[in-house]
């Protein structure tokens, strides 16, 4: 497909998660932790009170001008020291002596994006309960609507939609719960300078670091510098992919169910499918997912290698990856919610196709019935033979069974055998356990 829209984000959700990422969102935080770090120096004497004050009173985008961030943007070549030469204009001379003292770029910039994948984080943890909320919903209503279960392309055994829901959802909550678990890992940044000996702050350097964090509403530092360790920022993306992939494996089998052949569910939509076909009416939302899927998690490859460091904290990495990362994620999530909104279930539909090997799905229920009269092998043995009778005479298992020395005492006595929406297993009580609140 071409791209015909100039915003890189498609949905409201996306445009939403790419502010958190954006210039005005960096340059606050960037103020903050200044503020914050300034205040805790003026509290040991480090630097003037009055310094600090004036820092912490002028942090707010109200006191940075975006006009005047251009030039230095283009002239210095630093994106901190740009911002920090705007902001020291609307600060008091005796001030500006003192902005970020001590610090380093890569504390600030390090803390910075955890304050941003925190947020981000967030946001994709609130839609992906809403999407759980619907999977929920959709499970349990369709706890006990009959379909074929179908492996390697063929019909295996009867189930219910119920039951296939309650798979999506069982993944789903395991894509959420490594998102969260990873969040909650890594709710720290970092004070410690150049190469994490706190040279520049001297003793009290830890005590600073600190209160900095909890400044910014942060957990408390590590005990070791990681500006070196850049896992934590791919372990966070594989969350992200590994919940793309589960979206794209909802929206894969959603399309896959709604084809013509099958046609067990279908798109609320009323998309138009083609330019020269009229009756066409494409599954979009399931394309969009799918695709989105492979999109968002092919960003995982550039930060599996910002693991791979030089010597002490060299690295090689761009923020816009992550930012890229979460909008993309964003968006899927977006248009899964939507699918799942307006899904179609057609129940008819699902039962005709179950019905559609006349009877073959139930071979292993009258094996395993008839085994408990003459032993496993035996009645395996014996039900091959019938299937192959059944097939090479056009018939269904039904008919054939009931001319079955073997069987058709065995289904006048229990005529459930012969009923597919019978043999679902414990099918719809796996769903209520699945569709229950996690604890």
């Amino acid at each position: 497909m071409i791209c015909l829209s100039d915003d890189v984000a498609s949905s409201a959700d996306g445009a939403a998660m790419r502010k958190v990422f954006g210039a005005n969102a960096s340059v606050a935080h960037i103020m903050a932790f200044e503020a914050a770090l300034a205040q805790a120096q003026a509290r040991r004497g480090m630097i003037p009170g009055a310094a600090a004050v004036d820092i912490a009173c002028k942090a707010t985008l109200d006191h940075f001008d975006q006009a005047l961030w251009a030039r230095p943007r283009a002239v210095l070549g630093h994106p901190l020291v740009s911002v920090l030469e705007t902001w020291m204009a609307r600060l008091d001379p005796e001030s500006r002596e003192w902005l970020h003292y001590g610090a380093t770029t890569a504390d600030l910039f390090n803390t910075v994006l955890v304050l941003q994948l925190q947020e981000a984080g967030a946001l994709l943890l609130a839609r992906m309960a809403a999407i759980e909320g619907r999977l929920q919903a959709l499970a349990a209503v369709h706890r006990s609507t009959p379909m074929v279960a179908r492996t390697l392309g063929r019909h295996a055994q009867p189930i219910t939609f119920g039951l296939k829901v309650a798979t999506w959802l069982a993944e789903h909550r395991r894509s959420m719960e490594r998102l969260r678990g990873g969040l909650q890992r890594y709710r720290t940044g970092i004070l410690s300078g150049a190469v994490g000996t706190y040279a520049a702050l001297g003793e009290e350097g830890p005590d600073i670091e600190r209160e900095v964090m909890a400044a910014l509403q942060l957990d408390p530092p590590e005990t070791v510098d990681w500006k070196g360790s850049r896992d934590r920022f791919a372990e966070f993306g594989c969350a992200v992919a590994l919940g793309a992939r589960t979206c794209g494996h909802i929206g894969q089998e959603i399309f896959l169910l709604s084809g013509d052949d099958i046609d067990e569910l279908r798109e609320g939509t009323a998309a138009v499918g083609s330019s020269t076909m009229p009756h066409k009416s494409n599954p979009v939302l399931c394309i969009d997912i799918v695709s989105r899927s492979r999109e968002v998690s092919a960003r995982l490859a550039p930060l599996m290698e910002w693991v791979l460091i030089v010597y002490d904290r060299d690295s090689a990495q761009h923020g816009d990856v992550l930012r890229d990362l979460c909008v993309g994620m964003a968006d899927l999530l977006s248009d899964l919610n939507d699918l799942l909104d307006g899904l179609v279930v057609l129940p008819q539909n699902m039962v005709a196709n179950l019905r559609r090997t006349g009877g073959m799905v139930l071979s292993e229920a009258l094996t395993f019935a008839l085994a408990q009269r003459v032993g496993k092998r035996t009645a395996y043995a014996t039900m091959k033979q019938v299937m192959k009778e059944a097939s090479e005479n056009g018939c269904s298992l039904a008919e054939v069974v009931a001319h079955s020395p073997e069987f058709s005492a065995l289904v006048t006595e229990h005529p459930e055998l012969l009923n597919e929406a019978h043999q679902v297993g414990r099918a719809a009580l796996i769903t209520d356990a699945a569709v229950a609140p996690m604890v």
